[in-house]
């Protein structure tokens, strides 16, 4: 049975939505606040990235290559992919605008609420490209009453409609539902029949428990586009660092357009540190992730007014019933924490937060603190 005729079995599902733009990112709070907005690994950069980071300051006189091959050449060897298969560029969200630019995509489809630079990219090339209306991104929005999972009817319904890239986070953020790899391939396939690109985002599966990436796929299904990040695993976000796995022709179109020298020499050098020892790092980091996700989720729903979301990442994502001006953003920043408001986030709205997983010291001086709103 295909993805198409079991859909046929579900339920109608709801309409596909439009999508605003939304320049609101978490990771900025007060220094004074201890920060729960950002999703960075709790353990820190790895230690050997801290050494290389300090002697790649020989490197600032000197002009990096224009393409970081040997970084990606790493990044394939560390994914079991080809070497053709992976572009480096700054940051994951630059993958993402080069991607809108590169592909033109005509009827775009973002699973919502998620991270907004997919729609933001989406919208800024339809508007810079001058193309027709139907261009801008719709949604598939999920629901918190179904825990925001994702239902495989609503990826039929945007196929059988005509469109031609559906984006879904794998684990989303920030709602931190997974779709589960079996899902995935089963949408990842259908989409080659349609000829709809599957763009995933997994900048957050190196924490999630079952971090099966859809880069091994891409044989199979070369519609599928993988977005991955070097930042959030190894908590190098200052330095941006992120990549692309496609297929090779798709990867060529990219090359062709991305930018010289989107990666510095410094973060080209840090990058390959991490990489060093991941395997170990990276089991070490979900082992603890899975510890303190488990004690934040356990001690925030202790407040009747907070309601937590199952996660399989490194953030969990809340409903807090407020009454009046009491929001519960605020009520945590007098308390000297700074979460994620998700109110203007396309998909999600007033009432809806994020918090990342921190170490154990800040999330009890979290969980204490949530107990009295």
């Amino acid at each position: 049975m295909t993805l198409m005729s079991a859909a046929k079995d579900k339920p109608a599902p709801d309409s596909l939505r439009a999508i605003g733009i939304d320049r609101e990112h978490g990771g900025a709070a007060d220094h004074a606040a201890i920060d729960f907005s950002a999703s960075i690994n709790p353990l820190g950069p790895p230690p050997a990235a801290v050494a290389e980071y300090h002697r790649a300051v020989e490197s600032l006189t000197r002009y990096p290559d224009p393409f970081p091959v040997t970084l990606a050449r790493e990044i394939s060897r560390w994914m079991g992919v080809r070497d053709e298969q992976v572009l480096v560029g700054n940051g994951s969200t630059q993958l993402i605008h080069l991607l809108a630019r590169a592909m033109n995509w005509r009827r775009p489809v973002v699973v919502t609420p998620t991270f907004s630079e997919i729609a933001n990219a989406l919208i800024l090339n339809a508007r810079s490209a001058k193309m027709a209306g139907d261009s801008a991104p719709l949604a598939i929005q999920l629901s918190p009453d179904r825990g925001f999972e994702l239902r495989i009817e609503d990826v039929a319904h945007a196929m059988e409609n005509g469109a031609d890239a559906i984006f879904i986070g794998r684990p989303n953020s920030p709602t931190g539902s997974m779709l589960s790899f079996d899902a995935a391939t089963a949408i990842a396939l259908e989409g080659a029949r349609f000829n709809a690109h599957c763009v995933f985002d997994e900048a957050f599966i190196d924490f999630a428990a079952d971090a099966r990436s859809m880069v091994h796929l891409i044989d199979r299904a070369p519609n599928v586009v993988v977005l991955r990040s070097l930042t959030k695993i190894f908590a190098i976000p200052g330095l941006r660092l992120g990549f692309a796995v496609s297929e090779a022709r798709t990867n060529t179109r990219l090359r062709e357009m991305i930018e010289p020298w989107s990666v510095n020499a410094v973060a080209e050098r840090v990058g390959l540190a991490c990489l060093d020892g991941a395997a170990e790092f990276n089991a070490q980091t979900r082992d603890l992730i899975a510890v303190e996700r488990e004690y934040l989720s356990r001690g925030l729903g202790q407040n009747p007014n907070l309601r937590v979301f199952p996660s399989a990442a490194n953030f969990l994502m809340i409903a807090a019933r407020e009454s009046g001006a009491e929001k519960f953003g605020a009520f945590m920043l007098r308390k000297g924490i700074a979460v994620r408001d998700l109110r203007s986030l396309p998909g999600a709205g007033p009432g809806l937060y994020r918090v990342g997983i921190r170490n154990h010291d800040d999330n009890r001086r979290l969980v204490a603190a949530a107990r009295k709103f």
